[in-house]
């Protein structure tokens, strides 16, 4: 995102009164009525849907600097997804009707939301097709190098991921069970693609994690080549 943009939407959320929630505290819950347009100032906060079997799947994790939810806000549309924190958070939360005021005023700031629409879709339909069409170790496996790419942190011959994760924030990602997970990061280990670090993952081989999960990011590449 545009410095300058970033700096315009951060300012404009930072009149309105923060709130907090606590590492696994929902903000709102499927079909619930927002009452607001929430500003991430502080934190990670995942974006997920719940089956009528009681089975996760996590389209997003955000970062500082996102406002949601998006469908509700511009298309009227009925909430239908959870927000949980995912690490203890802090949040801005403003009124619909200023928000609209605000991106309608800047068209700077609504190519940015536009794009992000985009680009956020655009990643939807891509795992969708890897959900559909590839096997478990593949989901798994283009799940860590995703969380690589949003994540992670140059550490000497390794990509440490930042973000902490359990075995279940893995197999909601990538749409498989969590005992998968724990055998398919177990063969990984084995490997020497990754290194496990309690809830933290080092990627310690990028392109052998790459080739083993037939990514699509090679048009849009890992800036490590170990």
């Amino acid at each position: 995102m545009n410095n300058a943009v970033a700096d315009r939407i951060k300012s404009f959320f930072s009149q309105f009164p923060v709130v907090r929630y606590k590492k696994g505290e929902t903000i709102l819950r499927a079909n619930d009525l927002p009452h607001w347009v929430y500003y991430l100032s502080k934190g990670n906060v995942r974006f997920y849907s719940l089956n009528e079997e009681g089975r996760e799947l996590t389209f997003n994790i955000f970062k500082p600097g996102t406002y949601f939810p998006i469908v509700w806000m511009i298309g009227n549309e009925p909430n239908i997804y959870f927000f949980e924190a995912v690490t203890p958070i802090e949040l801005r939360r403003a009124p619909k009707e200023k928000v609209m005021e605000f991106i309608k005023a800047d068209h700077e700031v609504l190519y940015e939301l536009t794009q992000r629409l985009v680009r956020g879709l655009s990643g939807i339909l891509v795992r969708m097709e890897y959900l559909m069409l590839t096997d478990a170790k593949r989901k798994i496996t283009s799940t860590i190098l995703m969380l690589a790419k949003r994540f992670g942190e140059k550490k000497k011959e390794s990509i440490l991921i930042t973000l902490p994760i359990t075995h279940q924030g893995i197999a909601s990602l990538a749409g498989v069970t969590r005992e998968t997970v724990s055998i398919e990061i177990k063969k990984l280990e084995k490997e020497g693609l990754i290194i496990k670090y309690g809830r933290l993952i080092a990627v310690t081989r990028i392109r052998k994690l790459k080739n083993e999960s037939l990514m699509y990011l090679e048009n849009d590449p890992l800036p490590y080549t170990f």
